[in-house]
């Protein structure tokens, strides 16, 4: 029997309802967490939850990849997940391995943005500089891409200059390449790392690998030319979720939504 474990990835008690028998809660950065909520922590077993000020939900994708012992992985959010129509309606253990038997991979509906994705940062820097990662991280992981990892430069280019974009750090796919993926990806990053002092960085900007996970898995997955199932991504928190999976489809109603959310 295929075992599919959909780990939702969250910081604090939530009351969404899931499927249990497929979906399981993982509370990341729980090493500076009091309570567990009956939840799966990240600091047991082999994790670097300690590191979560930083690397953010990679924390749980870490622990997913070291003890899951799952066929088919994936990760969601307490506040995002994957539906099948605007029902929202969850993705079902079925449906999830019948994908995968025609896909590699499954993904959040593909944003398109009204610039490039570098560009996209240099103007989120311009309106709020205290948060993620800041211009020249970008530019050391750029270095770095190209000096150590020079199989994926032109790639990464590509996708760095692209308006288009796979986010949220989330995804589905089997086990196997689930860990040739976050290999790799932590691979980048710990190189990334031991060249950044985040010491001098405010805590809304330590989030620095989180944020470059999510520019590196649309690297990873258009090097390696995965077929891709996408999915709408249903957002529990929005008054309007149809906003934003419209939004994400078409950039002239971005800024919309966002206004609507905070109606």
């Amino acid at each position: 029997m295929v075992k599919v474990e959909i780990y939702i990835l969250t910081h604090k008690k939530f009351n969404e309802e899931y499927d249990p028998s497929i979906y399981k809660p993982l509370l990341v950065g729980s090493e500076k967490i009091n309570g567990d909520y009956g939840y799966i922590k990240d600091n047991t077993g082999d994790n670097i939850s300690n590191l979560n000020p930083y690397f953010a939900e990679l924390t749980g994708e870490y622990w997913a990849w070291k003890n899951s012992k799952a066929d088919i992985v994936g990760f969601c959010h307490y506040r995002r997940w994957f539906v099948k129509n605007l029902k929202y309606e969850k993705l079902t253990k079925t449906e999830i391995i019948n994908d995968l038997n025609n896909y590699d991979i499954i993904l959040p509906q593909k944003s398109i943005l009204n610039r490039t994705i570098y560009n996209t940062v240099k103007n989120r820097l311009k309106i709020t500089p205290d948060y993620g990662p800041k211009l020249e991280d970008y530019d050391k992981l750029t270095e770095v891409i190209k000096e150590k990892f020079p199989e994926y430069y032109e790639v990464f280019i590509d996708v760095m200059h692209g308006k288009e974009a796979y986010e949220n750090n989330m995804f589905i796919c089997n086990k196997k390449l689930s860990d040739r993926y976050l290999e790799w990806v932590f691979e980048v990053l710990n190189t990334v790392s031991s060249e950044i002092d985040l010491n001098t960085y405010a805590e809304s900007n330590k989030r620095v690998f989180g944020f470059m996970s999510e520019l590196l898995l649309n690297v990873y997955v258009k090097k390696h030319e995965l077929k891709i199932k996408e999915h709408y991504l249903y957002i529990n928190e929005r008054k309007f979720p149809i906003g934003h999976i419209i939004g994400r489809r078409f950039p002239i109603f971005r800024n919309l939504e966002n206004r609507l959310a905070n109606l």
